[in-house]
């Protein structure tokens, strides 16, 4: 399957090609752009869905949610996307800084494997 979306810049805004069209990209870097903004997205953020999302508000920011309560709704998130064969996540979070990092691993639909830091 050929996915195609936006071309965001590193702000998550959209940006102009050479010919001053409005960008696009294709698989792979299509498939980890849309698992990220799907992954940065909150919980009742999206109106027409509002089952769509990540509960930061509810669940994870001003708690401690665990690494695995991070992990387990990222990945689902991730596998909304029809062109998402898998997703695995791992998250950490620093002791002293409190700052949670991870690393993504997604497979499409076309067997291609793409890591997303974050």
């Amino acid at each position: 399957m050929i996915t195609k979306s936006l071309l965001l810049t590193d702000q998550w805004d959209i940006t102009l090609d050479d010919s001053g069209n409005i960008g696009s990209t294709a698989n792979p870097y299509a498939v980890a752009q849309d698992v990220a903004c799907a992954c940065s997205t909150f919980l009742g953020e999206a109106w027409y869905d509002t089952t769509l999302g990540i509960p930061y508000y509810e669940r994870i920011l001003g708690h401690w949610p665990g690494t695995q309560l991070i992990n387990t709704k990222m990945q689902s998130e991730a596998l909304r996307l029809p062109y998402v064969q898998s997703a695995f996540c791992t998250t950490v979070v620093g002791k002293t800084d409190r700052k949670a990092s991870g690393v993504m691993t997604i497979t499409d639909t076309n067997n291609i494997q793409t890591t997303i830091n974050f």
